[in-house]
């Protein structure tokens, strides 16, 4: 489909281009013929005609393709994006930022959701057409197998990249020069997670609970740092951490299904289920409505997400389900640093390697 709309828009320029240009031709055409009855019946050659139509196509064709041309181009390369409801948030944002300082914003989605070599497929054809752009978002999706391919993007191409929500280099002296990092901490929204999950725990008085963690395998300080500071907190009598999620709804509904069958053979209720994205959340939210059809209980159970997408925040208001709460990365703030921070790099000025924003919890304790 992208494809399709690149050819028609080309076609729909080049149609702009031959209109103008023969509107330029004519009207230079009829001030031709002006002049010519005006030279009440002087002689001009014919060869003058076709000199000044040879003169005339190349430069009207000329001005006219360059006042159709296509603003700057900044790209951006996104895996993982149909599976992470937020990004679309933040596409949506880095659109309108661009587009107020008449920047377009061209989209590669690599054909396989958290693939590296897709991801390197997408990368080689940027660098190939390097010359068409003038900076680069990319949100990739586990950065350790193609740190190697985003250094050399980074050194070849020599445009402007921001990262955005994944931090691709572990160390700042690691990133190649002219790019840089924007986006929330994934150890910030951890231990985020483990105060409000601490403070509602000790709230219904429970001080040895049972804790399920559905996470991934990217943005591991999400579970890891709260799975450090939940344990200091409240001391739960189990903690389940389950890297299968994959940040999709139905991986994180089948995980949470499969668990809460597998307490209740065992005469075991669940406390807390804390998901590390919002789209995992309504997963869980889908496994514990499905069970409660069939007569099971949550008896206090909750629910808390990562991210603050729409269907999180409407389910929470709603108080229809067990999904509490969720900690917002907002994607306007985070696409307006990004975009802030490409220009300030294009206009060579310098700028802080790692830029972080802010998390909140919505609704707040």
């Amino acid at each position: 489909m992208s494809e399709r709309r690149g050819i028609q828009r080309e076609v729909l320029s080049d149609l702009a281009v031959s209109l103008a240009s023969g509107i330029v031709l004519a009207a230079g055409g009829g001030a031709v013929a002006a002049l010519t009855r005006s030279c009440a019946g002087a002689s001009i050659p014919t060869w003058l005609f076709v000199a000044t139509a040879a003169m005339a196509f190349p430069a009207a064709f000329l001005l006219t393709r360059r006042l159709t041309r296509p603003g700057p181009q900044v790209f951006i390369l996104i895996s993982a994006f149909a599976q992470t409801r937020w990004l679309a948030a933040f596409l949506d944002s880095a659109v309108r930022s661009l587009g107020h300082h008449d920047m377009d914003l061209v989209v590669k989605l690599p054909r396989h959701d958290y693939s590296g070599q897709s991801q390197v497929r997408e990368l080689n054809a940027i660098r190939k057409k390097r010359r068409s752009f003038v900076g680069g978002l990319i949100v990739c999706s586990r950065p350790e197998t193609i740190r190697r391919e985003l250094a050399d993007t980074g050194t070849m191409t020599g445009l402007p990249i921001v990262f955005v929500d994944i931090r691709p280099f572990p160390q700042v002296q690691d990133y190649p020069p002219n790019t840089v990092f924007v986006g929330c901490d994934a150890d910030e929204i951890g231990e985020r997670a483990a105060q409000w999950v601490g403070h509602e725990l000790r709230e219904a008085g429970k001080n040895r609970p049972s804790i399920l963690v559905v996470a991934g395998e990217a943005q591991v300080g999400r579970h890891l740092v709260f799975a450090a500071k939940i344990r200091d907190m409240v001391s739960p009598s189990r903690l389940d951490i389950n890297l299968q999620g994959h940040f999709s709804r139905e991986s994180a509904r089948d995980i949470v299904d499969q668990h809460l069958r597998y307490l209740l053979r065992r005469g075991e209720s669940l406390d807390t289920i804390y998901c590390t994205n919002d789209e995992m959340a309504l997963g869980a939210v889908d496994a514990v409505k499905e069970l409660e059809a069939r007569g099971y209980q949550h008896a206090g159970l909750f629910i808390l997400g990562v991210d603050g997408t729409p269907d999180a925040l409407a389910t929470i208001k709603s108080g229809a389900t067990p999904f509490r709460a969720t900690i917002v990365q907002d994607p306007r703030r985070i696409a307006d640093a990004a975009v802030d921070l490409l220009l300030r790099l294009r206009a060579g000025e310098h700028v802080p390697t790692q830029t972080l924003v802010a998390t909140t919890v919505y609704p707040s304790q």
